[in-house]
């Protein structure tokens, strides 16, 4: 695929950070295989897996890049391989809704800006991912229309103002959006939705928070302060709301507010380790 396909000359990258995606990757890919705009490269970048991840990007005619280190490198790495005008990043546990690629390349020339929002709605797998799922919707609500958080960029805009911080294991897209939006980084929301399938268990939670606290000092190092103190204010707005809700199940319910419970204490060991 090369620029000069597509409407005006303007092929989509989407790239795709993996580790060990073998159970989620095949409807990811398929449901971008399955998008209307025909003009799109897909860049899987890998973590060196070890399962059947970089054989089934490959099944689906992805470009496969292996690189290690965090899911911010990998976006970056997959930015630095891109041949399209336009970038659109996902993960191997989202599906796209089909018709999402073609309406955000068409709202970026009808509406003449650089970025599109594009509304995620969380889907529980297993109970913890429904408890997980539970809270990540009641969050989106908190948040409201005003939110949100871009992830189909005009390439351009990310090459001129330096992409996602290396050093963030979480946190990295909000905090890419505030420094663009600093700089005037107009955007706007699409209709289309990203469906992310959650699934888990608290052994993962507990490692991947660890690893998340540990990242918080990268915050602290960066210019930008506000995207750490928007998610604790958005935590405590999101539980308030969670504690009001009146239409899920009691397990549901206990169960997420002990998954939030163990993330927060995971999260706060592995900020004092990395403190320490």
């Amino acid at each position: 695929m090369t620029i000069g396909d597509g409407v005006d000359g303007d092929c989509v990258s989407v790239v795709v950070p993996t580790y060990n995606s073998a159970r989620t990757l095949p409807a990811c890919l398929e449901a971008l295989r399955a998008q209307k705009y025909p003009y799109t490269e897909i860049l899987v970048v890998d973590n060196y897996s070890q399962d059947a991840t970089g054989s089934i990007a490959v099944s689906f005619g992805a470009n496969l890049i292996f690189h290690r280190g965090t899911q911010s490198a990998a976006r970056n790495e997959g930015l630095a391989h891109s041949d399209g005008r336009f970038v659109l990043f996902v993960d191997s546990d989202q599906q796209l809704e089909a018709g999402a690629i073609e309406e955000c390349v068409l709202l970026c020339f009808s509406d003449a800006v650089d970025a599109v929002k594009v509304p995620e709605i969380f889907v529980g797998a297993d109970f913890w991912g429904r408890c997980s799922a539970l809270w990540k919707n009641s969050m989106i609500k908190t948040w409201g229309p005003k939110g949100g958080i871009p992830r189909f960029y005009r390439k351009k805009v990310l090459l001129d103002r330096m992409a996602f911080n290396d050093e963030l294991r979480w946190g990295e897209d909000l905090e890419l959006y505030h420094r663009l939006k600093s700089k005037g980084l107009k955007d706007v929301w699409c209709k289309s939705h990203v469906f992310h399938y959650e699934a888990g268990s608290l052994q993962n939670a507990v490692r991947k928070y660890l690893s998340y606290g540990r990242s918080v000092n990268a915050f602290r190092d960066s210019q930008v302060k506000t995207p750490i103190v928007l998610i604790f204010s958005l935590a405590f707005s999101t539980l308030a709301r969670i504690l009001k809700n009146s239409d899920v199940s009691a397990s549901v319910l206990l169960g997420c507010l002990f998954l939030i419970t163990v993330k927060g204490g995971s999260a706060a060991l592995g900020f004092l380790s990395r403190a320490g």
